[in-house]
């Protein structure tokens, strides 16, 4: 028998034995493997839950920042410093479809070295009803960039109720919330006997996805329970405009009473009557990483409290620049002025985004 014959009866035998195996009675059969599938009815970055319907999404956010802080006269302080940062969110967003339509849940933690850990969102969504701890349906627009001088009564988060419908047709869309207007996150107290109701209400109607941008007015109103007349009103106006290829403009017009008590505390300290706020900003995509921006916020205020309000001016100018998919570096410089108090800061800022 020669070394060829060999070698064949050697594979005949093994693969007769493997045939034979695999007929043996009593063999358990592998088990499946539930892998995680991807779910693209709701965008980039969802999956299936192994064993359900539901669709979730992890996404956050990690920012270190450096900023030198000049004040010049002073707002606030007379000690200039350096001074680092970091913070963070995590945000975990449920989806299933239903009979009443999208079935959403969301909570989101966040992380700061000022203030520690905060539940900073956690929400349902039915369809277009929101309730739990969410941002106001006005929560506005301010300057491009890092300090973006949003107006403060719009840029609001708290427990309540909004609605919010957004397939109007044309890009129109309407909503209206009412919230409480304590800061607590479980169990804020919004009214009780013998008092005034203490709330936030809210509305927005608007137009977006235009070839040449998009156009908005919201108004929002707060109320006390105090003796004084201290019930606050605001009404906004703002306009996203695409004016050429890569540079988009965005201005907006507020007014505020805030009523004697003067609720809304100003730049130096002052608890502010009523103000106009004018601002323009601009954003220019230089290259696909690099985009610059600036702006500029003129407020005209009347202070119930302090002798030091007067009428105010910040602006902010900085660049944007991709690293790498989903980190970027910022780099901005920010000046206010108030009566013969100014304010000159520059920060430095590492952002990664998923």
């Amino acid at each position: 028998m020669n070394m060829k014959t060999l070698l064949g009866t050697a594979a005949g035998l093994m693969v007769a034995t493997g045939a034979y195996a695999a007929d043996l009675p009593g063999d358990a059969a592998p088990a499946a493997v539930d892998y995680v599938k991807v779910c693209d009815a709701y965008g980039a970055g969802f999956f299936y839950i192994p064993g359900t319907e539901t669709c979730l999404k992890i996404k956050g956010r990690v920012r270190a920042s450096v900023a030198y802080n000049n004040y010049g006269g002073s707002l606030n302080t007379n000690t200039d410093n350096v001074a680092f940062r970091a913070d963070a969110y995590v945000g975990f967003d449920a989806r299933t479809a239903s009979d009443l339509g999208t079935v959403r849940s969301y909570f989101e933690i966040e992380t700061n070295s000022t203030n520690g850990i905060n539940l900073s969102q956690a929400f349902i969504q039915v369809g277009y009803v929101t309730v739990g701890r969410h941002d106001d349906v006005a929560d506005g627009d301010g300057l491009y960039g890092i300090n973006d001088a949003t107006w403060g009564p719009a840029d609001y988060t708290a427990v309540g109720a909004s609605v919010l419908v957004d397939n109007l047709g044309g890009g129109f869309f309407v909503g209206a919330g009412i919230y409480s207007n304590s800061d607590s996150i479980s169990r804020p107290t919004v009214w009780q006997s013998g008092e005034q109701a203490g709330l936030h209400a809210a509305g927005i109607i608007g137009i977006n996805s235009q070839s040449w941008g998009g156009f908005d007015v919201s108004g929002v109103y707060q109320s006390y329970n105090d003796a004084a007349d201290s019930d606050v009103f605001g009404v906004k106006a703002t306009a996203n405009l695409k004016l050429i290829d890569k540079l988009s403009l965005r201005a907006w017009a507020a007014y505020l009473d805030g009523g004697n008590g003067g609720r809304l505390v100003g730049l130096s300290g002052e608890h502010i009557k009523n103000s106009i706020d004018l601002a323009l900003a601009a954003s220019y995509q230089v290259t696909d990483p690099l985009a610059i921006y600036a702006g500029v916020r003129y407020s005209i205020v009347d202070a119930a409290v302090g002798s030091f309000a007067d009428d105010t001016i910040y602006g902010n100018l900085g660049v944007d620049y991709k690293l790498a998919e989903g980190l970027n570096l910022q780099g901005e410089v920010d000046y206010g002025r108030q009566n013969n108090w100014s304010d000159f800061t520059a920060v430095t800022r590492l952002v990664r985004v998923w």
